[in-house]
C-alpha cells in the first residue's frame, strides 16, 4: 500500500505539478553533465539553475529533486534510472534529468545526470587555416579548420582554459561533440557539437550547436559546507549582468537598499582579480578562474568569469544576484578613428584611382548607427557603385573590413581627395540624442599624368632639303628629325627617354638610334645625323619612336617611312615629239606623200576627222573641192598646150612649103626648132 501511495505521489509530480515528460525524444541530442554526486540536501548549481537532492523514498527507490530557476522552484520525484524533463513535456524543455540511487536508506546518495538539448546557433563556411569564434554571449571558443577534403574535415578546437587544442575529425554528414571542463571533477560533455554538412578540397560548411543552457558556471554545494556565502546567499539568485567589464571600472549592483560595486583590478589569460565593495567599504579581493563561480562572502552576489581578453584589459563577467537586484549600466565612449589612403598616389589620366577607407573603434564603448561617407573631389568621377556605408553596431576594439571605392580622373595635375566623415552614437551620446562626428586626415598629393601626342617629321639634305632627295654612291646625306608635342600642361604631360630607332637598309651607313630625351607638352625638339650612301638603291628610311610615360611604362610608336634617298643612276629614254596643231596638216601631207600606199592611213585620218566636223558636213567635201579645182586647172593647162602645139605645127607646115628641096638650114631655123622642142 505504501508503494502504491508513493507511485501515486510520483505520478502527481510528474504529470500535474511539473508537467514533465517521461520519454526521450529520439531526434534530440544533448550536452550532459553526468554522475553529479549529491548527498541528501546537497545542491548542484549550473548557471542560474540549481538541483537539490531534497528527499528520498526507499520503498520506491525514488529521489525528490528540487529544481530552481531564477525566482521559481519545483520538485520532482525521479525513480532510479528514470528520465524526466524540465520544465515541460514538449520540445521547449531545457533539461533532461535522471538519477542513479546508491547507498543505505539512512545516508542515500544519488548520481544525477543533467542534460540540456543542443540548439543550432550558427552555420559557418570556413576556408582551410581560418578561424571561427563563438558569439560574444558564449565562452570564448575558437574553431580552426586545419584540413578539408571531399569526404571529411578536421578541426582544432581552442577552449579558453587550455592552450592546447582539441582535434576532431568529422566526416561529411556527421557530427562530433567537444567537452568543456567545468572544474577538476566535472565536464560538460558534447558542449560544442559540430556537424559537417559539406566539404571540399579547401573549405568546409558546418553547423554549430550549443546546449540551451550554455552556462559553464557549475558548482556542487554540500549540506552545511561553508561555501563563503552568508544567509543572504540562500536566496534564489539569477544572472543580472552578463557583459564586459574593463580594468578599473566599477559595476554598481543594488540589492534592496544596499549598493555593491564590482571592480576589475587585473586580468590574465586564465583568471581575473576582482574587488567587491559594499557601498564605500571594501569587502574583499577575489581571484576568479575562467569558468569558475565564486560566491562573495557577506553579500548576496556570485561572480563568474566567462572569458578574458588581456590585450584589451577586459573580461566577460557574469554577476548573479537576487531577481529584484538592479544593475546600473556603465556608459562607455566609442573612440572611432578613420583613415583614407590610395595606392599608388601617381596615376595616368586613363587609369582609375582605388581609394581605401579604414575605420576602427579603439574605445571601450560600442558605436551605433555608424555612417561612413567618402569624399569625391572636383576633377574626379565616381566609378564604383557606392561612396558611403552604414553599420548598425560597431563593437569596441574592432576594425571594419577595408571600404573601397574607385575614382576616375578627368584632368591632369596634383589633387587633394579630401577627408572621410564618420557619424555615430555611443552609450553617452545616446543619452543626449546628439550624434558624434569625426574626420579622417585628408588624402593629398594625388598626381595625375598624361602623355601628349607626338608628331614626328623628317627631311634629308643633299644640296636641298626635302623628304625625297637624290644622291650618288659615296655621298653624305644629312637627316633632320623634328618632334612636336601637342599643347597641354608641361609639368604633368610629357614623355621621357624618347629615342628614335631607325630602320636602315644595307645600302646606307650611319647611327641607328637618335636620343631625344624628355619632350613636354607644347615643346618641339630637333635632332640631326649624317648617313653615307654605300650602294645604288632606292633607300626608304623608316623609324620607331620608343619612349617612357611619366610613370616609367614603355611605349612604341611605329612611324613608317619618313625619308627617301634615290641613289640609282638616271636612264636614257626615247621621248616622242609631237607636231603642233599648226604643223600637223603639213606633217600629215608629207607623211602621206612619202608612203607607197597612203590610202589606208588617209581613210583612217578621215574617220578621225569626221568626229570633230560640224553635224551634217561631208568629210569628203574639202577633198572633192580640192580635186575639182585641180581638175579645172589641169584642163585649162591642157587646152592651152594643145592650142599652142596646133599653131606651131601650122607655122612649120607653111615654112616647109616655101622652101622645097634639100637646101641647108640657116641658123635662125635651127633656133626656132629648138624652141619648139622645149615647148
Amino acid at each position: 500500500m505504501k508503494r502504491i501511495a508513493a507511485l501515486i505521489l510520483v505520478g502527481l509530480f510528474l504529470f500535474a505539478g511539473l508537467n514533465v515528460k517521461s520519454a526521450v525524444a529520439e531526434d534530440v541530442q544533448y550536452a550532459e553533465i553526468s554522475s553529479v554526486q549529491l548527498g541528501l540536501r546537497d545542491k548542484a548549481v549550473l548557471g542560474p539553475y540549481s538541483f537539490t537532492f531534497a528527499d528520498f523514498d526507499p520503498d520506491n527507490d525514488a529521489a525528490k529533486i528540487l529544481i530552481s530557476g531564477g525566482s521559481e522552484s519545483s520538485g520532482v520525484w525521479i525513480e532510479d534510472g528514470q528520465t524526466v524533463y524540465y520544465p515541460s513535456n514538449d520540445e521547449k524543455h531545457i533539461f533532461a534529468l535522471s538519477v542513479t540511487i546508491w547507498g543505505p536508506d539512512t545516508d542515500p546518495t544519488v548520481y544525477l545526470d543533467i542534460k540540456s538539448p543542443l540548439k543550432l546557433i550558427d552555420t559557418v563556411t570556413l576556408q582551410e587555416g581560418k578561424y571561427y569564434t563563438l558569439p560574444s554571449s558564449f565562452p570564448e571558443i575558437k574553431v580552426k579548420l586545419i584540413r578539408s577534403t571531399n569526404d571529411y574535415a578536421t578541426f582544432n578546437v581552442y577552449l579558453p582554459y587550455s592552450s592546447d587544442p582539441t582535434t576532431v575529425k568529422i566526416y561529411k554528414g556527421s557530427g562530433r561533440g567537444v567537452a568543456y571542463k567545468l572544474n577538476d571533477e566535472y565536464r560538460y560533455e558534447d558542449y560544442l557539437y559540430i556537424k559537417v554538412t559539406d566539404s571540399d578540397s579547401d573549405s568546409a560548411t558546418f553547423e554549430v550547436y550549443l546546449p540551451k543552457v550554455a552556462s559553464v558556471d557549475f558548482n556542487v554545494i554540500k549540506e552545511g559546507s561553508d561555501d563563503g556565502s552568508s544567509d543572504q546567499n540562500s536566496q534564489e539568485i539569477e544572472p543580472v549582468y552578463n557583459d564586459l567589464l574593463y580594468v578599473d571600472e566599477n559595476l554598481p549592483v543594488k540589492v534592496e537598499n544596499t549598493t555593491y560595486y564590482v571592480k576589475l583590478i587585473s586580468v590574465v589569460s586564465t583568471k581575473a582579480s576582482i574587488e567587491i565593495y559594499k557601498e564605500s567599504t571594501k569587502v574583499s579581493t577575489y581571484f576568479v578562474n575562467v569558468g569558475e563561480v565564486k560566491a562573495i562572502s557577506d553579500t548576496p552576489l556570485k561572480i563568474s568569469i566567462q572569458n578574458t581578453e588581456p590585450q584589451y584589459n577586459r573580461c566577460k563577467l557574469v554577476v548573479y544576484a537576487p531577481a529584484d537586484a538592479q544593475v546600473t549600466p556603465i556608459l562607455r565612449s566609442a573612440n572611432i578613428v578613420a583613415d583614407i589612403d590610395a595606392t599608388p598616389k601617381e596615376i595616368m589620366l586613363d587609369d582609375s584611382l582605388v581609394v581605401v577607407v579604414s575605420v576602427e573603434n579603439r574605445g571601450k564603448g560600442d558605436a551605433y548607427d555608424v555612417a561612413v561617407a567618402a569624399p569625391i573631389p572636383n576633377n574626379f568621377e565616381l566609378v564604383s557603385l557606392t561612396k558611403s556605408w552604414t553599420f548598425e553596431t560597431f563593437p569596441a576594439f574592432t576594425k571594419m573590413p577595408a571600404l573601397i571605392y574607385v575614382l576616375k580622373p578627368t584632368k591632369v595635375g596634383e589633387f587633394d581627395i579630401g577627408k572621410v566623415t564618420v557619424t555615430f552614437y555611443d552609450d553617452k551620446s545616446l543619452e543626449t540624442g546628439r550624434k558624434k562626428t569625426i574626420y579622417s586626415q585628408s588624402l593629398t598629393g594625388i598626381k595625375v599624368y598624361n602623355v601628349p601626342s607626338i608628331d614626328v617629321s623628317a627631311q634629308a639634305y643633299n644640296g636641298t632639303w626635302g623628304d625625297y632627295v637624290t644622291a650618288e654612291v659615296g655621298d653624305n646625306v644629312s637627316l633632320k628629325f623634328t618632334l612636336r608635342a601637342s599643347e597641354g600642361n608641361p609639368n604633368y604631360e610629357f614623355v621621357k627617354s624618347a629615342t628614335l630607332i631607325l630602320d636602315l637598309p644595307d645600302s646606307v651607313d650611319g647611327k641607328k638610334q637618335v636620343e631625344i630625351g624628355t619632350i613636354r607638352a607644347g615643346e618641339t625638339k630637333t635632332s640631326q645625323l649624317n648617313l653615307t650612301v654605300l650602294n645604288e638603291d632606292l633607300i626608304n628610311i623608316k623609324a620607331t619612336l620608343v619612349y617612357l610615360d611619366p610613370l616609367g611604362e614603355e611605349h612604341r610608336l611605329e612611324l613608317g617611312n619618313l625619308v627617301t634617298i634615290n641613289s640609282l643612276p638616271p636612264k636614257a629614254k626615247e621621248v616622242k615629239v609631237w607636231p603642233t596643231p599648226e604643223e600637223l596638216p603639213a606633217y600629215v601631207n608629207q607623211t602621206l606623200a612619202e608612203m607607197d600606199n597612203p590610202t589606208p592611213l588617209a581613210e583612217e585620218l578621215a574617220d578621225i576627222s569626221a568626229d570633230y566636223l560640224p553635224p551634217g558636213s561631208n568629210p569628203w567635201k574639202p577633198f572633192a573641192i580640192l580635186l575639182l579645182i585641180v581638175a579645172f586647172v589641169l584642163a585649162g593647162a591642157s587646152y592651152k598646150y594643145w592650142d599652142e602645139a596646133e599653131r606651131l605645127r601650122e607655122k612649120l607646115e607653111r615654112k616647109k612649103q616655101k622652101r622645097p628641096g634639100g637646101l641647108p638650114k640657116k641658123a635662125e631655123e635651127e633656133t626656132e626648132g629648138s624652141e619648139i622642142v622645149e615647148l
